[in-house]
């Protein structure tokens, strides 16, 4: 029988009143040569000690200790690829107690996740508290992956319910069936009647419907498209534009996204597609202003460059108005735009990198399409120094 121990993240705690309690992990390992294993049999009481699945806990310690693992639910088997000591799993445990059990705030272990725009907290039960997970850490993926296998588990199992009650419904009486069909009809014929009556109304949901299926854009995916959401709700709900650029710096470092995708992040929730781009840059000047003194002004231009390359279709060729509308509203300065473009000649990022998406080809259409309003500062520059 395992020894019973308290239930510890990174510091152990060696109160004897201490009611949290978990049985000490056990390793056993098992085969020769290439087939070495280690099995955990106890992992299924463990897991139930931290209220965490047996499986989440067995791909911890595939993440820390760079080995596969397997969990198999029908026979509550454990295993992780390679020879690893029972002390090995029992330090590995405690990380894995300090990361995703334990409260950040009160430090014990009466947490559950609870996840929001892809973004997993530890929702605890002893203070109240909300906060975020380490979002960077391997696990998280698996996490998130599990959540919507239960989440569409769970919604089968309704409608599946909600079907055979249904079917029992139809079972009771033919003399329901017919009124139900009878009713259908006449709803149809009066809907047909009224799209009929109203073609405008039909063509602006087909438009919609068209919309929809553009929105379902691979760069609004996963945790970009996550935090993309998030901030389109900050800005949509008439936040500051401080606290929004805030919100925006909380919610890349916590959806573990690099730093140069904030500019795009920014472009991709302000603006509701590319056509409505340059209407709406006047109105969302002071949120733009703000981001690029928190940032930089390059970091903004390279989120616009991305945002209009992903348009369908891409606005490279409006680039020039752009960044006119840019400077025409103080949102960057001229010196800004100039250094960008040159920069982007030379092959240079000035301080920040560009986003992913934004490759050496898309750069140098971005450049050529907006020469003529640089060459126009230039010469606006010259003619100012020689006055």
């Amino acid at each position: 029988m395992a020894q019973i121990i308290n239930i510890a993240g990174a510091q152990a705690i060696d109160d004897p009143e201490y009611r949290y309690k978990m049985p000490r992990i056990i390793g056993k390992v098992e085969g020769r040569g290439n087939g070495i294993k280690t099995a955990i049999p106890n992992m299924v009481d463990v897991a139930s000690s931290l209220h965490r699945p047996p499986g989440e806990v067995t791909k911890f310690f595939g993440c820390e200790l760079g080995a596969q693992t397997t969990y198999n639910d029908d026979t509550e088997r454990s295993i992780v690829n390679g020879a690893h000591e029972t002390r090995v799993l029992q330090d590995k445990l405690s990380v894995y107690i300090e990361k995703f059990v334990l409260c950040p705030a009160c430090k014990l272990p009466e947490t559950s996740y609870k996840i929001k725009h892809e973004i997993i907290y530890h929702n605890c039960l002893a203070c109240g508290a909300r906060e975020p997970c380490d979002m960077q850490h391997k696990l998280t993926t698996y996490i998130l992956k599990q959540h919507k296998i239960e989440k569409k588990a769970k919604a089968k199992d309704k409608k599946d319910k909600g079907d055979k009650k249904k079917s029992k419904k139809d079972k009771d009486g033919d003399d329901d069936k017919k009124k139900k069909e009878k009713k259908e009809k006449k709803e149809k014929k009066k809907k047909k009647s009224s799209e009929e009556g109203n073609g405008a109304a039909a063509v602006e949901k087909a438009a919609e419907e068209s919309e929809e299926d553009e929105d379902e854009n691979p760069e609004e995916a996963g945790p970009l498209g996550s935090a993309i959401r998030g901030i389109r709700e900050f800005v949509a709900g008439g936040k500051p534009v401080g606290e929004t650029v805030s919100e925006l710096r909380a919610v890349q470092t916590f959806c573990a996204l690099p730093r140069n995708e904030r500019g795009f992040i920014l472009c991709a929730a302000a603006f509701e597609d590319g056509s409505t781009l340059l209407k709406q840059l006047p109105e969302r000047a002071p949120l733009l202003k703000a981001f690029a003194k928190d940032a930089q002004p390059y970091s903004l231009i390279y989120g616009l460059e991305k945002f209009c390359l992903i348009q369908k279709p891409p606005l490279t060729a409006k680039f020039a108005l752009v960044l006119k509308a840019l400077y025409d509203d103080d949102v960057v300065e001229e010196e800004d735009i100039l250094k960008w473009h040159d920069a982007g000649v030379d092959g240079i990022d000035p301080d920040v990198h560009k986003p992913p998406a934004v490759d050496a080809q898309a750069s140098a259409a971005f450049l050529a399409a907006s020469e003529p309003f640089v060459t126009w500062l230039r010469e606006a520059e010259s003619d100012t120094e020689e006055e």
